[in-house]
């Protein structure tokens, strides 16, 4: 988890992976197209590094993507558990 100021966050690799398979690019292609080096991008995607923003603005801009389509905020998933508890009871 990355912290900004008070904000935790983390990165939804699923969703870059997702886009990233839906064009039909490998990881190679994605890292030339973001500008970004392969061996982030791999890191990344395997949650072994954390991004800074730039990496992820330019991962978002190659897929046509939000910043919100890729980060989630800790009060989002926390919520997202309660939500989930509730609904199941």
């Amino acid at each position: 988890m990355n912290s900004l100021g008070t904000l935790e966050w983390e990165v939804d690799e699923a969703v870059i992976d997702r886009a990233r398979v839906l064009r039909g690019w490998t990881r190679r292609d994605l890292a030339g197209h973001a500008q970004v080096d392969e061996g982030t991008l791999c890191g990344l995607l395997a949650s072994r590094r954390h991004p800074t923003f730039g990496t992820l603005r330019a991962l978002c801009q190659a897929l046509e993507l939000s910043l919100g389509d890729v980060i989630e905020f800790a009060s989002d998933s926390a919520a997202r558990s309660e939500m989930e508890q509730l609904s199941s009871s």
